[in-house]
């Protein structure tokens, strides 16, 4: 990948789909716990760089999957 890909910015909805979670609610989730690196810009407003998603992936693909599914599973 090209170092401008990996520093890309994604919103919730692109983090989400890109991690695979269900919903939007899931990924704020796996925020709150700590599991899904994000940046807040403003008040409401999250943002998620492409390169720090990638390397919890490497570090913690378990740990990344859907928290609705991981605790009704």
């Amino acid at each position: 990948m090209t170092a401008a890909r990996d520093d890309a910015w994604m919103t919730a909805e692109e983090a989400a789909a890109y991690l695979g979670y269900r919903t939007r609610a899931a990924l704020y989730q796996a925020v709150r716990r700590g599991i899904v690196p994000a940046h807040r810009l403003g008040a409401r407003r999250l943002r998620f760089r492409r390169a720090e998603l990638d390397k919890e992936l490497g570090r913690h693909p378990s740990r990344l999957s859907d928290p609705v599914t991981t605790f009704l599973g």
